[in-house]
């Protein structure tokens, strides 16, 4: 056994001990002297994220040598300690500096901070100027792969989020114009129409659907009390006098879709989420809504995991300042989390799904 080995998580990048306790226990026995024992040192702290030790021991190893690969190793704890504006202009200059024996790892490093902020697009610059440099490191292979699903998954949020409301809002008017048998809450139904269809849907999803909505609960219990939805602590089910309105609501969505999108590519690409399974209509433009608007509803369940795990309420997120660093962070984890569906394809895949997406209008010409 090997008490320093570790292995690399594909999502974080970050390095991850395979014998935690026998590398800290090592590390306690540790009385560091010179260059290669406060490297050492220093880098096993890092690895038990022990930070404020292993800046102190790796400043020091820079200290009695001060390479351009020690300089690299301090900066690499700056940056797990979030400390990027110190961080960032010393893996700069690590970079200009560093020699050809180095300046693959320069680069490494550099890019990995920026993957730590979601700057994606200058994490995977430096990834790929770090595999010309050293195309036979698979380490540096996967970077490059997670840096560029990650900012698929950041560049594609926006047209998800331009696409799947314009046929909602699309639908809306249709919908009101045919539905003569219909509750005050419509809409809410509508939202959950392709689900309610199939049968009975776990409470939990519906309420991750709607996890900002406040009068989720009131709205449910008003559509039971009426006669269009079953309530249990655990499932909810459209009663047969709703099943002709989920009919009719999907083909309003199927309809709208289809006008939008008369021709609609196809995707590579779903993600692990329940609407998955949800099926508006068995047409081409209808599964492109359904698919697009589980890819969107999958990066809000990544989001919501981000703020959760951040120990956040909603207020408390909504009252986050735009350039908050925790506000950067949650974007951040979001994005990572969110590329998992993206991960599964290759890059030149993304490519046309990006370019396949923005294509798509939110208007027709005859729409109003």
């Amino acid at each position: 056994m090997t008490i320093h080995a570790f292995h690399v998580d594909p999502e974080t990048l970050h390095e991850i001990p395979d014998h935690p306790a026998e590398l800290a226990a090592w590390l306690d026995r540790q009385s560091p002297d010179d260059h290669e024992s406060w490297t050492a040192a220093g880098v096993a702290a890092r690895l038990l994220r022990r930070l404020d030790q292993a800046e102190h021991a790796l400043a020091t190893a820079l200290a009695l040598n001060p390479t351009v690969a020690a300089r690299l190793r301090h900066a690499h704890v700056l940056q797990w300690q979030g400390r990027f504006t110190e961080a960032v202009p010393e893996f700069d200059r690590c970079v200009a500096e560093a020699d050809d024996d180095v300046r693959h790892f320069a680069h490494q490093h550099a890019g990995k901070c920026h993957y730590d902020q979601g700057r994606w697009d200058l994490a995977l610059t430096h990834f790929r100027e770090a595999l010309r440099l050293r195309s036979t490191a698979p380490l540096i292979t996967s970077a490059v792969d997670a840096a560029d699903a990650c900012l698929t998954a950041a560049t594609i949020a926006p047209e998800l989020h331009r696409l799947v409301p314009a046929v909602h809002r699309a639908s809306g008017p249709r919908a009101v114009a045919v539905v003569t048998d219909g509750p005050p809450r419509l809409g809410l139904l509508a939202e959950m129409a392709s689900l309610l269809a199939t049968g009975p849907v776990p409470r939990q999803v519906i309420r991750d659907l709607n996890r900002y909505a406040p009068t989720l609960d009131t709205a449910l219990t008003a559509l039971a009390t009426d006669g269009w939805l079953i309530l249990t602590a655990d499932t909810i089910t459209a009663t047969p006098r709703c099943h002709p309105l989920l009919a009719l609501l999907n083909d309003v969505h199927a309809t709208t879709a289809a006008t939008l999108w008369p021709t609609p590519p196809l995707l590579p690409v779903w993600p692990d989420h329940p609407l998955t399974s949800a099926i508006t209509a068995d047409t081409p433009a209808a599964r492109l809504f359904d698919q697009l608007r589980a890819l969107r509803h999958d990066r809000a369940d990544a989001h919501a995991t981000a703020w959760q795990a951040e120990g956040l309420t909603i207020p408390e997120l909504q009252a986050l300042p735009p350039d908050s660093p925790l506000r950067t962070r949650i974007e951040t984890t979001t994005d990572r989390i969110a590329s998992r569906p993206y991960r599964k394809i290759d890059a030149e895949s993304r490519a046309h799904l990006i370019d396949n997406v923005r294509a798509l209008p939110e208007k027709s010409p005859d729409m109003p």
